[in-house]
């Protein structure tokens, strides 16, 4: 006769397992940490990304500007590619409110520690390579070509 069903040892097996899954998962859903910092750095990156397609499009200089308080996008106020007046604000797309910043979320961690500048041009091209850590997140842009990755 062969009965179908669990033993009592198979099922306090699984509950063990499922036991310690929770003890050691379990806490990382909670961690609201690991997700700020996540979300920072694609705003940043998307930021990045946005002052170079408002360079192309516009034909001003943008500047990205990250340090330890958030990121900000500026536009050139005369157009002039001879001075470095970097006090327009830049709208940002998704508020429709100036300026376009990111504030930094508590305790995340920016490398370098100063941060950094980014300028591009009306053809895309950033001024200078930059790379920076934001939390355990890597962003980095390309001086030739402004690729932001």
């Amino acid at each position: 006769m062969h009965s179908r069903g669990f033993t009592l040892v198979e099922l306090i097996l699984v509950i063990v397992i499922i036991g310690i899954l929770a003890a050691v998962v379990g806490p990382r859903f909670f961690e609201r940490q690991v997700f700020d910092d996540r979300l920072y750095a694609e705003g940043a990156r998307a930021a990045l990304r946005h002052a170079q397609k408002l360079a192309l499009a516009g034909g001003c200089r943008i500047r990205f500007s990250l340090d330890a308080s958030g990121y900000r996008l500026l536009r050139d106020a005369d157009c002039d590619s001879s001075t470095s007046d970097f006090t327009a604000a830049v709208i940002d797309p998704a508020s429709g409110q100036t300026p376009y910043i990111g504030s930094a979320p508590a305790g995340i961690g920016l490398t370098p520690a100063g941060g950094f500048s980014v300028i591009f041009d009306s053809l895309g091209r950033a001024d200078t390579a930059v790379s920076a850590s934001l939390g355990g997140h890597v962003l980095r842009v390309e001086a030739g070509t402004g690729l932001v990755r």
